[in-house]
């Protein structure tokens, strides 16, 4: 099975393992699974790579909380902690699900679901309204509201206390996890 891609008009036979995970040194590539404002939870299928409605208990699967407060998706060519590829969520408008984007790293939320490590990879697009920032530190600064909306959703969205946080990261820290992460999917391949 093959999957046309709308931002970038290739065919890929599977996103996770066939898109390059960045572009240059300060660019990464992000696949929006579930677009900015929407509440289905849709997900690349490991396997065939095809983007589908997740099911649960045979139900497809509605986030039943508020919708995602950012484009979500993953960083291609990366393997996390939990055999997924890297979970990241952007600052920006809503984008089309099933899309490559161009973002730059600002850093990320270290966070536990289930007592497992499961970070969340914060960027913004090359036309972001945070443009002036570089690092998630900044904008903590200067619009703290805005990451901690971030940080509150993935905190509730789930039942209470499924999700910890623990800290956030800096863009260094995260541009770090990124790299790991793309070694592990080089060292399964």
């Amino acid at each position: 099975f093959l999957i046309l891609l709308s931002a970038s008009f290739h065919l890929f036979a599977n996103p996770i393992d066939e898109i390059p995970y960045k572009e240059n040194n300060d660019t990464y590539n992000f696949f929006i699974e579930v677009p900015a404002g929407t509440n289905q939870k849709w997900e690349v299928n490991k396997s065939n790579g095809i983007l589908e409605w997740e099911e649960k208990k045979g139900k497809k699967r509605i986030i039943s909380f508020l919708p995602y407060p950012g484009n979500y998706g993953f960083i291609p060519q990366t393997l996390a902690g939990d055999s997924d590829a890297l979970d990241i969520i952007d600052l920006d408008e809503s984008q089309a699900r099933n899309s490559i984007k161009k973002v730059k790293i600002l850093g990320g939320l270290y966070l536990e679901d289930d007592k497992e490590l499961d970070l969340k990879i914060i960027a913004i697009g090359e036309k972001s309204v945070f443009n002036q920032y570089d690092d998630l530190l900044q904008i903590l600064l200067a619009k703290p509201m805005a990451i901690e909306n971030i940080k509150n959703w993935f905190l509730n969205y789930k039942k209470p206390g499924k999700i910890v946080f623990f800290r956030y990261l800096n863009k260094q820290e995260a541009i770090n996890y990124i790299e790991n992460a793309h070694l592990q999917w080089e060292s399964r391949n």
